[in-house]
């Protein structure tokens, strides 16, 4: 009963709580290799969350889910749409998206893909960026918010997201969307071929109504942007964007040959954890489970082993305002070149809060 009690749920109330979408991108993503239709729609949502009235408030992303509805016309009338979930969509986060599209030349477009607890104080603002990777699973078509199915923001009164009808929607398809188009690698070597002048102009034209009457790529502001012919003057922009774009990959190493993962040590504190290393960059994260204190910083210490037990190196990540029985997702990286064989996870030291 005890352990029940000790980790009883925290519901807040929404009619304190003001939410507006700011910003929503839809970015579509290739295929990955030796997968068969996985293309899918990387969706963020950046959302302003104001607090009008309660004394602790703390969003956290597993507050936030899609929910996708359509007309179900069997029960639907003349005066009363019935509407009925067809999908919905859980976000996902940087570390999560980076090792699923590791063939992507860059990983900026995770980057605002974060874990999200934060708390928000009486009369405050936030904005929090959530992301969510919609699988185009059969028809393999590119999402879109203006047809029939309308996608729903849902922030739910607690952080296990099971709080409706008592939740907050907001109707997606009414704000617009910008669109960043991931062109697939063949689509691709006709934009390629375009710019250098290998195909017509007509013949690029004829190509992509073709794309589109076969429903490859939809219309829109993707199609305007794809069939805009750029002229020199910006083909000799785009040619220095991309060279400086690909400088920084280099400098930043960020071409991924592959992701080893590690043994995790760890006591009863943590869970969920997992060690790996990539680009020379050792990342420890997991979930963290608290005591019954209240802390305004909690330091976490990460140590690498080598195969004889001995400790080769050691980092130090962090997170704030922590609540009696907070569970809370960490993160914690170091740069190591050399062999290890295992990782351990500690908590460094704790601050009590002011």
């Amino acid at each position: 009963m005890g352990f029940l009690t000790s980790y009883a749920m925290t519901y807040y109330d929404l009619d304190l709580i003001d939410l507006e979408v700011v910003d929503i991108q839809i970015l579509s993503m290739d295929d990955r290799p030796n997968y068969y239709l996985d293309d899918a729609d990387l969706v963020k949502v950046t959302i302003n969350v104001t607090n009008t009235g309660l004394d602790y408030f703390v969003v956290s992303d597993k507050m936030f889910t899609i929910w996708v509805m359509e007309p179900n016309f069997r029960k639907s009338s003349p005066n009363n749409e019935v509407l009925e979930m067809v999908d919905n969509y859980y976000n996902r986060y940087d570390d999560e998206l980076e090792v699923k599209y590791d063939n992507l030349q860059s990983r900026e477009l995770f980057v605002e893909c974060d874990y999200t607890n934060d708390r928000v104080m009486i009369g405050k603002s936030k904005v929090f960026t959530i992301c969510y990777d919609v699988l185009r699973i059969w028809n393999n078509e590119i999402l879109n918010m203006e047809g029939q199915k309308r996608y729903y923001l849902v922030m739910m009164d607690n952080q296990k997201g099971t709080s409706c009808p008592n939740c907050k929607k907001i109707l997606l398809s009414t704000h617009e969307p910008r669109y960043k188009y991931q062109t697939p690698n063949w689509v691709r070597n006709l934009l390629e071929w375009h710019k250098e002048g290998i195909i017509s102009d007509l013949e690029y034209q004829n190509s992509i109504e073709y794309l589109i009457t076969s429903g490859i790529i939809s219309e829109g502001k993707i199609t305007e942007k794809i069939k805009s012919t750029p002229t020199l003057a910006e083909k000799n922009l785009q040619l220095k964007e991309h060279q400086a774009m690909l400088s920084l990959a280099y400098q930043t190493n960020l071409y991924v040959s592959y992701v080893e993962f590690y043994k995790s040590q760890y006591n009863d504190e943590f869970s969920g954890v997992v060690c790996k290393k990539q680009n020379n960059i050792v990342t420890l994260s997991g979930d963290y489970t608290n005591d019954n204190a209240y802390y305004g910083v909690v330091f976490f210490k990460l140590l690498l082993f080598d195969d004889f037990g001995n400790a080769i190196s050691t980092g130090i990540s962090k997170i704030v305002d922590v609540v009696p029985k907070d569970f809370r997702h960490f993160s914690v990286s170091i740069p190591y070149k050399g062999k290890i064989n295992n990782c351990f996870v500690m908590v460094d030291s704790k601050f009590p809060s002011r």
